[in-house]
């Protein structure tokens, strides 16, 4: 063999071993990135896949871990949002959030505030309209947000157990158990369930009484106790869900 096939030989091995080398797997899809402080639950697929397979990881949201016992201390929340009803009779309410509970006392009092005010709800009829007020001496009624043995004591005679959530007299007391989880009834919907629980207590201060299903299929009436279960109805969070 002359000295340039040699060349040629030792070039041709050289040039296929450097190919060979630049094959690379696809690289793998980055984790989705999560706060440190998200409460989070991931069902993984451990079965076996491809490299270049990219596979999506369900992300499920906890709730928030409310205790059973507070310290029976409330946090005020300092706002105040008028209402943008024009006419109905005016009813003022205050927010209060039990020390310890993992909810903000400002945002509590936005959601509750934007459930009132919205024109499915009790302001709907055209006879109230509810204003947020920042003081306890101008409210006419003073909604809590509390852990579940806080709740029993301020519902008291009534019987919420630990587990419902009441109006007793001018208080409106809202179980942070089930603000944080909502109920059997709404599923994952805790969204729906916080609506229909505010315009439900809410209900009761204007004189408004439990009632039942008023048919199979029919939608929940917002004044029955839909915590304890639907009878049938479909669930409902409005008084007035079709405005």
């Amino acid at each position: 063999m002359t000295g340039v096939a040699v060349l040629l030989v030792l070039g041709m091995a050289f040039n296929g071993g450097w190919r060979q080398q630049e094959v690379q797997t696809a690289p793998r899809a980055s984790a989705p990135v999560l706060s440190s402080s998200a409460r989070v639950s991931l069902a993984i697929d451990t079965t076996a896949r491809p490299p270049v397979s990219t596979t999506r990881r369900a992300v499920r949201l906890a709730p928030p871990k409310v205790p059973y016992r507070g310290p029976g201390t409330f946090i005020q929340a300092k706002l105040s949002q008028k209402s943008t009803a024009k006419r109905g009779r005016l009813v003022r309410y205050d927010v209060r959030v039990e020390r310890g509970l993992p909810f903000d006392a400002a945002q509590t009092a936005r959601i509750i505030q934007g459930i009132l005010d919205d024109q499915r709800s009790w302001r709907g009829s055209g006879d109230w309209r509810f204003e947020l007020v920042s003081s306890p001496k101008r409210a006419d009624i003073h909604a809590y947000l509390a852990t579940p043995a806080t709740t029993d004591k301020l519902c008291a005679p009534l019987l919420t157990r630990g587990s419902y959530s009441c109006q007793n007299q001018k208080s409106v007391v809202f179980n942070a158990k089930r603000w944080a989880s909502g109920a059997k009834s709404y599923g994952t919907n805790v969204t729906g369930y916080r609506r229909y629980l505010v315009n439900h207590e809410f209900g009761h201060t204007l004189g408004r009484n439990h009632v039942g299903c008023p048919g199979k299929g029919r939608r929940a009436p917002v004044m029955m106790q839909q915590t304890k279960g639907l009878r049938g109805c479909r669930a409902n969070s409005w008084p007035f869900p079709q405005r």
